[in-house]
């Protein structure tokens, strides 16, 4: 059975107001960054031997994963908790 010219053009613009619908009420999905987020906000201490007898470098951690390094590493550490660290919408933030 064959359709006449006048049906296959209102089903063909049915089909299309359909889709367009769809695409119009169809939830977007938000891109989220990828967050790096650590538990705690840190300074870690470096020396030069086990008994700790003289700095060699400093690094401050950061809530959202970064650190910075003064200085040089060194086996022999410690570590101080500054902040316990939130997530938020656009990272992680101190507490």
């Amino acid at each position: 059975m064959q359709l006449s010219t006048r049906m296959r053009r209102f089903v063909f613009g049915a089909t299309l107001a359909l889709m367009l619908l769809g695409v119009a009420f169809t939830p977007s999905r938000g891109v989220s960054p990828t967050v790096s987020c650590v538990m705690y906000e840190k300074e870690i201490t470096y020396y030069n031997d086990a008994a700790h007898s003289y700095v060699v470098g400093t690094r401050h951690i950061y809530c959202n994963g970064r650190g910075t390094l003064d200085g040089t590493s060194s086996p022999y550490y410690t570590e101080d908790i500054l902040n316990v660290c939130c997530p938020d919408p656009y990272g992680c933030i101190p507490c």
